[in-house]
C-alpha cells in the first residue's frame, strides 16, 4: 500500500471573490504560506473549504489554477464535495490527469438510515469507474454533516476489496473510540483525525496527523500538536485549549474567514449562502 506523508494537513478555506467565485490566485498563496509555515499539505474543498458549496466544473478548475501557479499537486488533498457518484468520478479521473492522486471522499449525504451495503456500493461504484493505479482514497467519516457514519465493517470491506487505494480514513466526529479501534483492527490504515484537541493522543497510538481547518490560522501550533504527539502522550498546551474553547463558541467557517479577513483582507470574510 502506498502512503501519503503523515503530518498536518491544513483544510484550506477557499476565499473568494465578492461574485461568490473561487479567488484561486489568493488561495494559491494562502496554500504556498501554510506549506512555508510547517503544514505537510492541504485539503481542497472539504468542509471547512464549503466543498458542497462549489459546482464540479468550479473545483476543477480550481485546481488546474492553484497547480498551474505552482502548487505541488503531491501535497493537496482534494474533498469530493458531492454524493453524486458520476462527479465524483469525474472529479477523480481530472485530478488524475493533473497528478493529484489523493482524494477525501465522504459518503452521500442526503440519504439517512441506509445499510452499510448501500454505503460499501456507492465507494465500491466509484472506485471501479477509475481504473488508474495511482488512486489514492481516504474515506470521510463526518456524521454530524452526512448522517451517514463509517462503521468498521464499512472500512474493512473497502480495505479488504481495494487495498491499493484505500489507504485511509478522516475521522471528524471527534470519536476517539473509533480512531482507536480502527488503530487496532486495521494498523495499516492511515487514520487522520479532524478535531485538533485529539491530535496528540491520536497520533501518539499511531495516527498519522491531521486534516483540520484550525491550521489555516494557527498553522505553527497545530503541527508543533503532531511533533508533541510523536514524542508521547500529554495534555495540549493551555494556548491550544484556549483557542479551542474560544472557536467553539462560534460556527467555525464564518468565524475563521473573519479572522483571515482581519489578518489577511482580500474579501477573505465572504462565504456562501446558507453560510453567514
Amino acid at each position: 500500500m502506498k502512503k501519503i506523508a503523515e503530518g498536518i494537513y491544513a483544510a484550506a478555506l477557499t476565499p473568494m471573490h465578492p461574485d461568490l467565485s473561487p479567488n484561486c490566485e489568493e488561495l494559491a498563496t494562502h496554500c504556498f504560506d501554510l506549506l512555508k509555515r510547517g503544514c505537510q499539505g492541504v485539503a481542497l474543498f472539504g468542509t471547512t473549504g464549503e466543498g458542497p458549496s462549489f459546482s464540479l466544473n468550479e473545483r476543477i478548475d480550481t485546481l488546474q489554477k492553484v497547480i498551474a501557479q505552482g502548487l505541488d499537486p503531491k501535497r493537496i488533498i482534494l474533498g469530493n464535495g458531492s454524493a453524486s457518484i458520476p462527479d465524483t468520478v469525474d472529479l477523480a479521473l481530472a485530478a488524475l490527469k493533473l497528478n493529484c492522486t489523493t482524494l477525501l471522499i465522504a459518503p452521500p449525504s442526503f440519504y439517512k438510515k441506509v445499510p452499510e451495503e448501500g454505503v460499501i456500493a456507492y465507494y465500491r461504484e466509484i472506485l471501479q469507474r477509475v481504473p488508474n493505479p495511482k488512486l489514492r482514497v481516504i474515506l470521510y467519516h463526518i456524521p454530524q454533516y452526512s448522517g451517514v457514519p463509517l462503521t468498521i465493517p464499512i472500512v474493512r470491506t473497502l480495505r479488504k476489496e481495494f487495498p491499493e487505494i484505500v489507504i485511509g480514513l478522516k475521522e471528524s466526529e471527534g470519536n476517539i473510540a473509533l480512531t482507536q479501534e480502527i488503530l487496532k483492527e486495521l494498523p495499516e490504515m492511515q487514520i487522520f483525525v479532524g478535531n485538533e484537541s485529539q491530535i496528540i493522543e491520536a497520533v501518539h497510538q499511531g495516527g498519522s496527523g491531521a486534516i483540520c481547518g484550525m491550521a489555516n490560522l494557527y498553522p505553527e501550533l497545530i503541527v508543533m500538536l503532531y511533533h508533541e504527539g510523536k514524542k508521547g502522550l500529554r495534555p495540549n498546551p493551555q494556548e491550544a485549549e484556549d483557542i479551542f474553547l474560544s472557536l467553539k463558541k462560534q460556527p467555525f467557517i464564518p468565524s475563521a474567514k473573519s479572522i483571515m479577513e482581519a489578518k489577511r483582507g482580500k474579501n477573505w470574510g465572504i462565504v456562501r449562502p446558507p453560510l453567514r
